[in-house]
């Protein structure tokens, strides 16, 4: 359970910041996966305060989020993915934790449709399907997203604060971006109190090729 607490917690941490996150990458790598497994992308342009990044095919499993005041949603929507990793699958298999946790809310009407995702492993060619009715598997081909990167400890309102300085900044710049929806995406666990890494995404309109 020591996952489940920690990962979900991320995502309901006790103090923002504003600052923007650096990263290096190493060996391929992007320094703020730390030793877990993350979505292979790579940087088609820097801009001042975001970048243009397109991620290779990837696989998520995904289930409703529920939100509330309190937090204790999100807690529940993430122990449905925690206990598909840990076994609730149809193959009983139990899968490595890799980041980042994904939130996908829709920026216009209801917010029931908000979403919230767990990055499966590459290797793992065909998941095995869940056994809970409320998740669902979603492959994604190559993507095109523009990124914000900031650090510290990030509450819901950070993420939306940084998501509406991303949108601004594209629109300013005459950039087309899917605005029906914006992701959050969290790598640390509450425990990491240094070189915390979050990002804010919007898929682009325009999709590039390598």
């Amino acid at each position: 359970m020591a996952h489940l607490h920690v990962l979900a917690l991320t995502l309901l941490s006790f103090c923002g910041a504003e600052v923007l996150a650096e990263y290096k990458i190493i060996k391929g790598v992007p320094t703020f996966c730390g030793s877990y497994e993350c979505p292979k992308f790579q940087v088609l342009k820097k801009y001042d305060t975001f970048e243009l990044r397109q991620y290779d095919t990837t696989q998520w499993v995904t289930t409703y989020l529920e939100l509330d005041g309190l937090g204790l949603g999100i807690m529940k929507s993430f122990k449905r993915l925690y206990n598909y990793i840990n076994g609730d699958n149809s193959e009983g298999l139990s899968l490595e934790m890799n980041v980042p946790v994904r939130v996908t809310v829709p920026l216009h009407g209801s917010t029931n449709n908000a979403t919230i995702s767990l990055f499966l492993p590459r290797a793992l060619s065909t998941p095995p399907k869940p056994k809970n009715p409320t998740l669902v598997l979603e492959s994604f081909p190559p993507t095109s997203f523009y990124v914000r990167c900031f650090g510290g400890y990030a509450l819901k309102s950070d993420f939306e604060k940084q998501s509406k300085v991303l949108a601004e900044a594209l629109t300013s710049l005459g950039l087309p971006f899917e605005e029906e929806y914006g992701m959050a995406a969290a790598y640390n666990d509450p425990l990491t109190f240094f070189k915390r890494h979050n990002e804010v995404w919007f898929r682009s309109r325009n999709q590039e090729t390598r």
